[in-house]
């Protein structure tokens, strides 16, 4: 529990903001993965965008062991992990996200991105939504002579529908 404490900075007792109890548990594992903190595994939805970050995962960063000259860093190498058609989007998207992750950082800490195609262990599945009931019942809809035409049209109008009522 001290060490705890001594990683939020604090002495006393009291409440603590949910991040930074959530940084001070994950710091041993990040960092065993070469990441300084957590910040660039929560913020992989604005790196790489939404649809991209929940198919793809940042891996770790490789930092190099040894420098070319004395004070000189070199740049370290995010490996991501990506299943096959997002690891061609990734190389094509590779200079937006080293400039994505070099802002956060506020240097130029990473040079280069290696992709490592393995699958990607994705997030529990959203539910479904209900199945439309076909509530829209027009005279247009009436002429309309194929009954399986006549239903998936009515189908598609509840959807819309109740897109227009959720997004009011």
């Amino acid at each position: 529990m001290d060490s705890m404490r001594q990683r939020l900075g604090r002495s006393g007792s009291g409440p603590v903001r949910l991040d930074r109890l959530a940084e001070a548990c994950l710091a041993p594992a990040v960092m065993r993965q070469g990441f300084g903190s957590a910040r660039m595994i929560a913020a992989w939805d604005a790196i790489v965008g939404p649809d991209l970050a929940g198919r793809t995962r940042p891996e770790r960063i490789r930092w190099p062991g040894r420098r070319e000259e004395p004070g000189d860093i070199a740049a370290a190498t995010l490996v991501i992990r990506a299943e096959g058609f997002d690891a061609l989007e990734l190389q094509h998207m590779a200079a937006i996200i080293l400039d994505r992750v070099n802002a956060m950082f506020g240097w130029r800490a990473v040079g280069r991105i290696a992709i490592r195609q393995a699958p990607v262990e994705l997030g529990p599945a959203e539910p479904l939504p209900p199945p439309a009931a076909p509530a829209i019942d027009s005279p247009a809809l009436q002429a309309v002579r194929d009954p399986d035409l006549r239903a998936a049209l009515a189908r598609l109008g509840a959807c819309i529908a109740r897109r227009e009522d959720t997004a009011m």
